[in-house]
């Protein structure tokens, strides 16, 4: 199995148990809606005894399978603080690469922010499990069935490891 780690944060974002295709400097992976069992999870929440406390809990829960799998957590995003983000990052990730790449791949990766910010509202935002505000920001959109959920990495920003 092959596991995509952020480079900066080293974590997991991504494996090849999903089908990967590239988009130019991006990964897209399409996701789905799965439901599954929380029967043997803890919660160490407090009771809730408002309203409804009598009725039967659910024994299951729908996830996006991507992030179910790669303890993704979603985090939000104001469009200039995103675009303070990216910049930052993109300046990061070009700063490590081979200098014969950088202008080329800076170059795409600026026209790719530029589609984003052009539907920022049509994004979801979610971070690796330590939710390093310098790393990866993996960007999730729904496809034009209105269902389907696609995430996009960048492809500089992951370091493949065979496990």
């Amino acid at each position: 199995m092959k596991m995509y780690k952020d480079v900066f944060s080293t974590d997991e974002l991504l494996s090849d148990a999903f089908p990967i295709k590239e988009d130019g400097v991006c990964y897209v992976v399409e996701g789905k809606h799965v439901t599954r069992s929380t029967i043997g999870t803890v919660d160490f929440g407090g009771v809730d005894e408002g309203e409804g406390a009598d009725e039967a809990e659910s024994d299951t829960v729908t996830v996006l399978n991507v992030v179910d799998a790669h303890g993704l957590v979603e985090t939000t995003y104001e469009k200039k603080s995103y675009l303070n983000h990216i910049k930052a990052y993109l300046k990061r990730v070009t700063a490590s690469l081979p200098a014969d790449q950088r202008a080329s791949w800076d170059q795409q990766a600026q026209e790719w922010v530029k589609t984003v910010l052009a539907d920022f509202d049509s994004y979801r935002f979610f971070t690796g499990a330590s939710t390093d505000p310098e790393a990866m920001v993996v960007l999730m959109k729904t496809g034009e069935d209105g269902k389907t959920p696609f995430f996009y990495y960048f492809q500089q920003g992951l370091r493949a490891e065979i496990y």
